[in-house]
């Protein structure tokens, strides 16, 4: 009797432990896929975001496009013709030296409080650092066309300032920049002198 309890004991014992070790290897394996789905997870964020967080760093010679839309309240005397206000669209196709430095060709369209002018400029900048949101510094310069009256006036323009581009997408960024824009009618005989903001969608592969 002894001995067929001490078999039940034994083969209750060995149940157990089978029963314990499937548990054990079925919880490992559970452990191991949920650790891989983890590590696939990492990964695709951290493509992802190494993806999105590298979009154009200038530090690579191409092609890139600037559209922004512009404002400017004048200074000074503000009671004269196309000196109190203006705003408008511009746009700016050039390339990038790869030396954080780029050149471009823009025009636009700007409304002032008497009539509207088309700038026709070059544009050039130059980016510092390597971080992701990259400050710059600025110059355009150019012709200011009036379409009604092209041989009345002659106005040419100078557009210093400073700026920062925050990235949105692969390729795309988001650009501030302020600066002082002052415009010279006449061959320089009157000069009018605005601050000038810009936000636009910088674009480069």
């Amino acid at each position: 009797m002894n001995r067929l309890y001490l078999a039940f004991f034994f083969l209750f014992i060995s149940a157990v432990t089978a029963k314990a070790q499937v548990t054990t290897e079925r919880c490992f394996h559970l452990d191991k896929v949920q650790f891989l789905q983890h590590k696939q997870d990492f990964w695709l964020s951290h493509t992802l975001f190494s993806t999105a967080s590298m979009p154009m760093s200038m530090t690579s010679p191409g092609y890139f496009n600037l559209t922004e839309g512009n404002y400017g309240f004048g200074m000074g005397i503000i009671s004269r013709p196309f000196t109190h206000h203006f705003a408008g669209i511009s746009t700016v196709n050039g390339y990038r030296f790869g030396n954080g430095m780029t050149l471009g060709l823009g025009v636009g369209w700007f409304q002032y409080n008497e009539g509207w002018l088309l700038p026709v400029y070059i544009d050039g900048r130059y980016f510092l650092g390597n971080q992701r949101v990259k400050f710059f510094l600025m110059a355009d310069g150019g012709m200011l066309y009036d379409i009604k009256h092209p041989y009345e006036k002659f106005r040419v323009f100078g557009n210093p300032g400073v700026g920062l581009t925050i990235p949105v997408a692969q390729n795309f960024q988001l650009s501030f920049s302020t600066g002082l824009f002052a415009q010279w009618t006449n061959f320089f005989d009157r000069r009018d002198s605005y601050i000038n903001m810009k936000l636009g969608l910088l674009f480069g592969k």
